[in-house]
């Protein structure tokens, strides 16, 4: 069984000394002080229990305990196949199949990747509560990043979109895109007409970027090496939409059905992450699926 409900400091000379202060150096935020504080956490300076005003000299060991975390009941524990490409005491990392959403949606029917490590998680006795970091759409497969606890997912969202968390997507798609590869900087909207789907709006869209690059030519169409700078719902396929080149098999966005893959080809392939606790540099790879491998031997004839 891990424990990722403790995390150890050694205080060096640039940090602050007052608990409080180094603690608030270190992100963690005003609630999870709260909780430390009154919801079951604990402090020890070498050992011993210190409350927040404690000062610590250089090359003190801090161990924080963390409170324990009540798992919602909204998302159900259910068993299935997990594919785990990382895990340690703080983040799991798994490659979602396509086809099945992230998250439970209202009705709380159908298993999710949140219900499958939910059960992982209980399965192992260790805390369940579900920090879903990375989402990706029902049929867009690959890496999806979960946390172990409220405080490893607080530093992940502080890092989401910078060069510490970087996500890279393979897309195969109609045509062949001019220039091989650049930038498309296109703000993203809601659709008026649809609540569910994105359209580029100039007036009342969010900043949104996309880098790719051309990695194969086939015949007509093309696979794309793509890297998102922000994180818009259905970013990656709304640019690439709105560039001329919709992703081969999003009904979506294409407004036509492809018989060669029965959903998007769009796949998170590659996840360049600096670990928010450990600080070492993770690149995590998770396969091309079947569905494209096959469509991509097709476009080669």
């Amino acid at each position: 069984m891990q424990n990722n409900r403790f995390l150890k400091f050694i205080i060096q000379k640039t940090d602050k000394k007052i608990l409080r202060k180094f603690l608030i150096q270190h992100n963690f935020s005003s609630s999870q002080l709260h909780n430390l504080k009154n919801k079951g956490g604990k402090i020890y300076v070498n050992h011993k229990q210190r409350h927040f005003n404690f000062k610590m000299e250089i090359g003190d060991t801090l161990l924080v305990v963390l409170n324990d975390e009540e798992p919602s009941d909204l998302i159900e524990p259910m068993k299935g196949d997990l594919d785990v490409i990382f895990e340690d005491k703080y983040l799991l990392v798994v490659n979602k199949q396509p086809g099945i959403a992230s998250l439970p949606a209202k009705a709380r029917t159908s298993k999710t990747v949140a219900n499958m490590v939910k059960y992982y998680l209980q399965e192992k006795h260790e805390n369940s509560s579900i920090h879903l970091v990375t989402r990706l759409d029902r049929d867009t497969s690959g890496l999806m990043v979960f946390a172990k606890n409220s405080y490893t997912h607080s530093l992940l969202d502080q890092i989401l979109h910078s060069n510490d968390f970087q996500k890279f997507y393979l897309a195969i798609v109609y045509g062949k895109v001019t220039p091989s590869k650049g930038l498309i900087d296109l703000p993203i909207g809601i659709d008026p007409e649809a609540f569910y789907l994105r359209t580029i709006d100039y007036k009342l869209g969010k900043e949104s970027r996309t880098v790719y690059e051309t990695i194969e030519n086939y015949e007509k169409d093309s696979m794309l090496k793509l890297k998102l700078l922000t994180g818009r719902t259905h970013q990656i396929r709304v640019h690439l939409s709105a560039i001329g080149h919709p992703i081969i098999g999003d009904e979506m966005y294409s407004l036509k059905k492809d018989p060669r893959i029965n959903r998007q080809a769009l796949h998170c392939y590659q996840l360049q992450i600096v670990h928010p606790v450990t600080k070492k540099l993770l690149k995590l790879t998770a396969p091309i699926p079947p569905d494209m491998v096959l469509l991509r031997s097709v476009l080669k004839g």
